[in-house]
Formats: C-alpha cells, sequence, structure tokens
C-alpha cells in the first residue's frame, strides 16, 4: 500500500522509500523479520548515497504493544539503519489507511467482520490514531524536503480515537451492527509530533473529530 502511495520516488536518484517491511503487527515469525533485515542492509549498502526513507511504528509508544515481537523487531531496523554511516530518515507510523487494505489491521478486520456478522472483541478503553496514506506522503514530501531533519526519527499521527468509535463508524459504513464484546483492556498512549504540528496549517491537516468517519467512508464505502 506505501510502495504504491510513494511511486513518485521511484525514479529519482536522491530518495530511496523503504515500503517492503513487516506491516503485520501481529507477525510473529523471526524468519519474516530476519527476511527484512536482510533486504533492509542490502537496500542499505547499494543505496548509501540516498536519503533512505524507513516506516518505523508509532506503537513504541503504546504500553499495551511496545514489548511484542513486531514492535522489538521495528526498533531493531531502525538501529540498523542509525549505524550506518550514510543518511535516513525514520518516520514512525500510527494506524495508517489508504486503498486496497487488506490483513490484519483494525480498519480491514472491522469492515471483514461486521459486514460478515462474525462475532469479536473490542478494548474498550483502547485508542488509536488513524492517518490516511494520502496525508503520510503529503507530510513525508515536507520532511523528505527539510535536510535539517534527516538523521531522525519522526512520529507522524494527527489525532487519536477510540476504538469503540472505528466500530460505530464502521457501523455506519456497513450498515449492520457489530456482534463485538467490549473488553475493559486498553489504554491511550500521547504521541508527540512536533514536526507534524508545524506543518498543520501549511498543508492544512484535518485534526477535526470527523477525520476517523472521513477516511474509513474514503476506503471502504461501497465495498
Amino acid at each position: 500500500m506505501l510502495a504504491k502511495v510513494f511511486a513518485e520516488f521511484r525514479e529519482g536518484d536522491a530518495v530511496l522509500i523503504y515500503a517492503a517491511g513487516v506491516s503485520n503487527s501481529l507477525e510473529t515469525d523471526p524468519n519474516v523479520f530476519a527476511r527484512e533485515k536482510t533486504l533492509l542492509l542490502a537496500a542499505r549498502e547499494e543505496h548509501r548515497d540516498k536519503l533512505l526513507v524507513y516506516f518505523g511504528t508509532c506503537s513504541v509508544e503504546d504500553l499495551d504493544r511496545c514489548r511484542t515481537p513486531y514492535v522489538a523487531h521495528k526498533l531493531e531496523m531502525e538501529a540498523v539503519l542509525e549505524r550506518a554511516d550514510a543518511p535516513w530518515m525514520i518516520l514512525r507510523l500510527p494506524l495508517a489507511i489508504g486503498p486496497g487494505q487488506s490483513g490484519r489491521t483494525l480498519a480491514p478486520f472491522l469492515h471483514e467482520r461486521i459486514s460478515r456478522g462474525e462475532a469479536f472483541e473490542v478494548w474498550e478503553r483502547a485508542t488509536r490514531y488513524p492517518i490516511d496514506v494520502v496525508d503520510v506522503l503529503r507530510i513525508a514530501r515536507r520532511l523528505i524536503d527539510t535536510r535539517a531533519l534527516w538523521n531522525r526519527k519522526i512520529n507522524v499521527a494527527l489525532r487519536a480515537f477510540p476504538v469503540t468509535e472505528f466500530v460505530r463508524v464502521m457501523e455506519d459504513i456497513v450498515g449492520r451492527r457489530a456482534r463485538c464484546t467490549p473488553v475493559p483492556r486498553g489504554q491511550h498512549y500521547a504521541i508527540d509530533c512536533p514536526e507534524v504540528a508545524a506543518l498543520a496549517q501549511e498543508l492544512d491537516l484535518d485534526f477535526s473529530d470527523r477525520y476517523l468517519d472521513r477516511v474509513l467512508r474514503k476506503y471502504f464505502a461501497g465495498q
């Protein structure tokens, strides 16, 4: 998904967007993690003159998920780039939502379960930061153009919403009530995004309470 959205960078000779990373936050297979490490090291070595942009995860700030194998792997990949004597930028993303999305991330999971009438549990105290991949691209363009931000880890997030709100909006989109059981788990976690805040007015970023509804409808209405 990210590779397609960032396709404009493919022909450039100054920036390498590394979008071949592990995307499943529930992944536990060490072979999958090892394969990404091998590919990342090869990409870094082959393109040492380019700014390598890697997508990390904001889950490093989430106490519910920061000790998972996935987050540990992402932090290891960040360390790989930091140790290399070549330019890098790490964009830590929250819950990216975009076209053709599938897999086990929250938005397609909810869409599939609600559409099929399948039962699932919802952590009623958990929050997530949704972000349209188009907004990721818009923000990334400006960050990449600012050389002072190279060799930095940057959180790219806008606004948090309760997971229960994701369910409510997806129910409206699908036109069907969710068969979900609330579970008293989860918590809100704050993400500090000063670089994104500095771009808010210039890029007219949407921090409103309608953001979640707009993004989910954009990619899931009519499916």
